[in-house]
């Protein structure tokens, strides 16, 4: 049986990931600086090994014996400066690569749609541009990162690049931002919202992507893996219309708020929150469209409907679905 490394493994598409290399006669060995929670174990067969991905030794003792290594240990920021997000999303996957060529063993880097630059419009494909200058800190970080394996492959490293559009539902440990925004519609909560959208994905179909990009991708390609261009608004609407609750009618437009950003990140600051920033905003205003027509191809990449998605996470999280909503397709 061979052996596959996971960095990353306790944040939320670790979670969704774990279990299905496992079903997939993966030997899987979890690298992270702490522990499993006892409230959330690790699925059965799972070896843990604490440790940072930015220590040498510690991510080349993980790495003993293993036969591929997945690098999920990211960051995601919306903040204008954020030194440590910045190190891990750039370092991080310069280390992991590095080692992995040394080792001859095969990689799959985690990326994101960030990484590409989607603010020129049009369909986004694997080939649009890396993010670049004026482009927020997180954008520029998943772009730096992905040209540090890019450069190992150029070396001869054999790595596959997935790039999830905005990941959504359930399992959600640690509570993401948008996951929190459909609990608190759908919970009764109407809170005032901007206008502006972005692809939507469900954790579970990225992790499935994951998974088959590791036994099945060709390396050096990149895959786009999106779901449904939705607005923010529609989204949350959704999540109250499953709940049995009146939907959001009113979205600032963003010309209105985006003058008023740069006090919601210092306030923000205070607060422990990054969701009202420049960068939160510039996500909504590129609402990109966004192809995944190489995955579904080579891949077999089929996302399931934005209203499953959200169904189970309301399901999740203990709320209580209309009947109408427990109707929606299922699989």
């Amino acid at each position: 049986m061979k052996r596959v490394l996971v960095t990353g493994a306790r944040g939320y598409l670790g979670s969704n990931l774990l279990p299905r290399l496992v079903a997939a006669d993966w030997e899987v060995r979890a690298l992270g600086p702490h522990g499993p929670a006892p409230e959330h174990p690790l699925p059965v067969d799972v070896e843990w090994v604490t440790g940072s991905v930015l220590d040498p030794e510690e991510l080349g003792r993980a790495m003993e014996d293993c036969d591929a290594v997945v690098h999920l240990a990211a960051r995601i920021t919306l903040r204008r400066r954020d030194p440590g997000a910045w190190r891990l999303n750039t370092r991080g996957p310069a280390l992991v690569a590095a080692a992995a060529r040394r080792r001859g063993i095969r990689m799959v880097h985690c990326s994101s749609l960030h990484a590409l630059d989607c603010s020129a419009g049009g369909v986004i494909t694997e080939y649009a541009p890396l993010s670049g200058a004026g482009r927020p800190l997180y954008d520029r970080s998943k772009a730096v990162g992905q040209r540090a394996v890019l450069a190992e492959v150029a070396k001869g490293l054999d790595a596959v690049i997935c790039l999830p559009t905005g990941i959504i539902g359930p399992i959600d440990h640690r509570g993401s931002r948008v996951n929190g925004l459909i609990l608190a519609a759908a919970r009764g909560a109407r809170p005032p919202v901007v206008a502006g959208g972005f692809d939507w994905v469900d954790v579970r179909d990225v992790a499935a992507g994951i998974a088959v990009a590791l036994d099945w991708g060709r390396s050096g390609r990149s895959y786009l893996l999106g779901g449904t261009r939705a607005q923010l608004v529609t989204l949350m609407s959704l999540g109250a219309i499953l709940a049995g609750r009146r939907p959001l009618r009113l979205a600032f437009p963003l010309g209105w708020v985006r003058p008023l950003a740069p006090f919601g990140e210092q306030i923000g600051q205070r607060r422990g929150t990054d969701l009202f920033t420049p960068a939160s905003l510039n996500a909504l205003a590129d609402n990109p469209v966004v192809s995944t027509a190489r995955a579904r191809a080579e891949l077999g990449f089929l996302p399931r409907p934005l209203a499953m998605t959200v169904r189970d996470l309301l399901v999740s999280a203990e709320i209580d679905v209309v009947s109408a909503g427990a109707g929606v397709g299922g699989r």
